[in-house]
């Protein structure tokens, strides 16, 4: 009886560490889930999105503010954000060399903050170009594991689920749809900023989708949203959107003091909105 106890005991635990050796196979490598999201998107050239932004600060009158915001997408690595407001416009470029942040036609940036890579995930067409940006993001590629999101099982790249302390993005486990993205150490000046996806709109000829909602949060509070009105696939894009260079040479650079051919009042006007815009975008 002992004999028969014990070699039933030895039986369960050998299937037991099996499981568990075959759930690990399954988590296959962070290029090749990469690489699946990405498929999973299909072909397209181009993507025009409609939305509307909405900046979450106490400071704010009312405590929020809306923006109207269009994006472009021209894949499989070249993006533009357009937000006006009365009297100002900003503008941002990101290509594959170059960046440049434009408001009220001077350059007030040519870095992404943390946040501006929200669209990393939804932008890069081809696994090397999203693997480098991913690296550079510090997001530990070589680190993968199987964790849940809402009702999701979802693959985390760059962590040991369920630690959310360092850098890594989340991928639905079923759709290889983006869900998550965390940037940032938590510390000093690179506070912990969190990107969620929801609820993906599909077009007829459009296999992955867009987010109807992106959410930003910094340190655990809501900061910002993304919210989907219009999205065109394959809709006409000049190439001229997307270059970082003219735009640089027929904008001028921020300078200490602007120059005066306007009353003073609206130079000040457009300072302050200039910081306004900053400040919402860093």
């Amino acid at each position: 009886m002992f004999m028969k106890c014990a070699y039933l005991y030895i039986l369960c635990s050998l299937v037991v560490l099996t499981e568990a050796v075959v759930t690990q196979a399954y988590i296959i490598p962070s290029e090749q889930i990469l690489t699946l999201m990405i498929d999973k998107f299909g072909p397209a050239d181009s993507l025009v999105v409609s939305q509307k932004t909405v900046l979450y600060d106490p400071s704010l009158e009312g405590g929020t503010r809306e923006l109207e915001e269009t994006l472009y997408y021209g894949y499989p690595d070249r993006f533009r954000s357009e937000v006006r407001t009365p009297g100002l416009k900003r503008i941002q470029v990101v290509n594959q060399d170059d960046t440049v942040i434009i408001i009220g036609g001077k350059i007030v940036g040519e870095t992404e903050s943390l946040f501006d890579h929200f669209k990393d995930l939804l932008l890069y067409r081809k696994t090397g170009l999203l693997v480098d940006r991913l690296s550079q993001l510090g997001v530990n590629l070589q680190v993968v594991s199987l964790g849940r999101f809402n009702d999701k099982v979802v693959y985390v790249i760059g962590a040991k689920y369920p630690d959310d302390s360092v850098p890594q993005v989340w991928i639905d486990k079923n759709t290889f749809r983006p869900i998550g993205l965390i940037l940032g150490n938590g510390c000093g000046e690179t506070p912990l900023r969190r990107v969620e996806y929801h609820d993906y709109h599909t077009e007829p000829n459009q296999r992955g989708g867009y987010p109807m909602r992106i959410l930003f949060f910094e340190n655990g509070s809501l900061v910002r949203m993304h919210q989907l009105d219009v999205v065109q696939t394959n809709s006409p894009v000049p190439d001229r959107l997307f270059d970082v260079a003219y735009l640089k040479s027929i904008s001028q650079s921020v300078a200490p003091t602007l120059p005066a051919p306007s009353p003073v009042f609206e130079l000040n006007e457009v300072k302050e909105g200039i910081e306004s815009f900053k400040r919402a975008y860093e």
